[in-house]
């Protein structure tokens, strides 16, 4: 009789059990349908402002009228950006001032903004007695000395009146006069220029004023020169005397010495390092938070090869001044902000161009990677693996 007595309670213990189970199952939500949010795209500018050695200044970058001050290593960041164009300055005290505009479009959440800033121009002061003379010299990336080009600066007595001054300014890209020359050949590139003017701007010359630029004896025989007058490139006068390009400079504007070099370039990517990229709320039992995604990459361009000879020196000084002259790793933070829902998950990837550059000339080549904007995707989705957004 006590069997069966037990044997019953064990029966209503497994039908009470059983009823409460199958309660619990109609009353779960279907987490397979749960929907994922969606990931609004977020945008910024990001950058390194160098001196021409490639080391970080201490500057002053302002977007649209917004400025920021750049870190110790010259970085820069602004967030929040819109897509769209925008204008941007990079100025440091001694250093000249420099300005472009970049473009934030939909497919590249953070565009870099590489920029080397050169010293201002050198003050000569006309003698009251026969000739005045000068020198000046080009700078270069740190370790890379012999791709410097030394000016002398010759003013005849009768060019000018004593006591007045100019002011000689290497110029290290032809957009800054504020246009592109039009060369000869495609394959025509800045070796190095010199902008010439007159604290009086009213001065005119009376006899030119003397360049003498000392390069290798091989390049200057591959050199042109161009003067930039009533808004055109136009051919200079000039001579070449062994390794001596002497340029005559009949008014005050931009002179250029162009070396037959060849510049290719070629793009790739390279995935980005997230310090997390994966937020899996597959099968918890609460909603997860996501702030950010923290992620490294690189600003600048690395160069990969050396200078053997003047020859290289000067290729390696033309790579520089055409992609920028170093590279430093940065940590960048994406922001996401988002709730998940128990059964959705979040995933986050992310690549950054890469342009391979090469400048060849006289049977010499050098070349370096350039690291360009950034693509960020993030991916969310639940059990089912077909729903959610995504954003880019």
């Amino acid at each position: 009789m006590r069997k069966l007595a037990k044997l019953g309670m064990f029966t209503f213990l497994s039908a009470v059990l059983a009823a409460s189970f199958v309660g619990c199952s109609d009353d779960d939500p279907d987490y397979s349908n749960v929907t994922p949010p969606t990931v609004e795209a977020s945008y910024s500018i990001s950058g390194r402002v160098t001196g021409m050695d490639g080391n970080g200044l201490a500057a002053t970058v302002d977007m649209d009228g917004t400025s920021v001050q750049t870190n110790a290593d010259g970085t820069f960041v602004f967030d929040d950006v819109s897509t769209g164009s925008h204008t941007l300055t990079a100025s440091a005290s001694g250093k000249q001032t420099k300005e472009t505009t970049v473009t934030v479009s939909e497919s590249s959440n953070n565009v870099v903004w590489n920029v080397s800033l050169s010293n201002e121009g050198t003050t000569i002061e006309i003698s009251a007695n026969g000739d005045t003379e000068g020198q000046v010299t080009s700078e270069t990336i740190e370790g890379n000395e012999d791709g410097a080009v030394t000016v002398d600066v010759t003013v005849p007595e009768s060019a000018l009146p004593a006591g007045s001054s100019i002011v000689v300014t290497p110029i290290y890209s032809l957009d800054e006069v504020g246009t592109r020359a039009t060369t000869r050949a495609d394959e025509t590139v800045l070796l190095i220029g010199t902008d010439v003017s007159c604290t009086d701007a009213n001065a005119t010359l009376s006899s030119p004023i003397q360049l003498t630029y000392d390069v290798d004896p091989e390049v200057a025989q591959n050199i042109t020169v161009q003067k930039y007058a009533d808004g055109q490139w136009v051919d200079a006068t000039y001579t070449v005397e062994g390794g001596q390009v002497v340029v005559f400079a009949d008014q005050f504007t931009s002179y250029t010495l162009l070396f037959g070099a060849d510049v290719t370039m070629s793009s790739t990517s390279t995935a980005l390092a997230f310090e997390q990229d994966l937020w899996d709320n597959l099968y918890g039992n609460s909603e997860m938070t996501v702030g950010s995604a923290t992620f490294t990459y690189h600003i600048g361009t690395e160069i990969t090869s050396s200078g053997t000879s003047r020859v290289t020196a000067y290729l390696i000084e033309i790579l520089a001044r055409i992609a920028g002259s170093s590279v430093t790793t940065v940590t960048g933070t994406y922001p996401i902000n988002v709730t998940l829902p128990v059964g959705t998950a979040l995933h986050v990837t992310g690549s950054q161009e890469v342009t391979t550059l090469t400048v060849s000339a006289l049977n010499r080549s050098v070349s370096g990677r350039q690291y360009g904007d950034i693509a960020v995707v993030t991916t969310t989705y639940n059990r089912q693996h077909n729903g959610g957004g995504s954003g880019d």
